[in-house]
């Protein structure tokens, strides 16, 4: 185990103590635990039976595919978009002009003349 020395001489292990209270806690879930491991989970009948029947096998159904549902009469309705673009807004007759460039171009990278 590792420590270490104090001034005096005085020689300190290293230990971890858990913090108060957690023991009972501990207790308690390693029980729970147990109690589910114990008697959760067995697929054995707890009756007056021997214990060694077996569970019943799952059902087998047949199933094709694809699944067609009993028709109401009346046809399905047809999915549509709920946007079509460009967004017309209600009052609005004709489009915002486009917005003017705020840089002239070509841009001149060479600072080293002038500053701040």
């Amino acid at each position: 185990m590792s420590g270490y020395i104090k001034r005096n001489g005085t020689e300190v292990r290293q230990y971890w103590r858990a913090p108060a209270g957690t023991s009972k806690q501990t207790a308690l879930a390693f029980v729970i635990v147990a109690a589910v491991f114990v008697f959760g989970g067995s697929p054995m009948s707890t009756g007056s039976g021997t214990g060694t029947e077996r569970a019943p096998a799952p059902r087998s159904s047949v199933v094709t595919y694809p699944i067609k549902w009993p028709s109401s009469g009346r046809a399905a309705p047809r999915p549509a978009p709920t946007v079509s673009y460009p967004i017309k807004w209600p009052g609005w007759k004709e489009t915002a002009p486009r917005p003017a460039p705020a840089v002239s171009y070509p841009i001149k990278w060479d600072r080293s003349g002038g500053g701040r």
